[in-house]
């Protein structure tokens, strides 16, 4: 097969390694989430920070490889799926179940991610009401006008 077939399973390959790490470090966040260690979570979301950057490199290179392989099927890259690229290179098939595989993972483990993060969030604000003794939410949604009452905000209720 071309070149491009090649260069372009070779940066699939990359990229399903580098999900792999990506992966390692959203389940070690995971935890540091659970056991509320904030250091944990800032480390290792700046590690993920070097892996997005290392993503998204491999992703333009896979675009100008795409687009190359679609000059030579005679296609635009836009409209080529790895399916579709599978069926003229069969070594894609393999990778492509890789990266299927991967980022399915990865998409289960940011919404369990997501979901802890909420649920921090909502213990803060709980807890933020019961030492300010409000009746309301802290924030107000856009174009909400808010009341007289709600724009005083204390640390502490002094009442007795």
């Amino acid at each position: 097969m071309s070149e491009a077939f090649q260069q372009l399973n070779q940066n699939l390959r990359q990229q399903v390694q580098l999900y792999n790490e990506l992966l390692i470090l959203e389940r070690h966040k995971r935890l540091a989430l659970v056991e509320n260690n904030l250091q944990e979570i800032e480390a290792t979301t700046t590690q993920e920070e070097a892996f997005i950057i290392n993503v998204n490199r491999l992703e333009k290179e896979r675009l100008l490889w795409a687009e190359e392989i679609g000059h030579e099927l005679g296609k635009q890259p836009e409209d080529l799926t790895l399916a579709e690229l599978a069926d003229h290179y069969p070594a894609l098939v393999e990778v492509s179940r890789d990266l299927d595989q991967v980022v399915g993972q990865l998409q289960e483990i940011h919404k369990t991610n997501s979901q802890l993060l909420q649920q921090a969030m909502k213990i803060v604000d709980f807890t933020v009401g019961l030492l300010t003794h409000q009746a309301s939410n802290t924030y107000t949604y856009p174009g909400q006008k808010e009341s007289e009452d709600n724009k005083k905000r204390h640390l502490m209720d002094w009442r007795i």
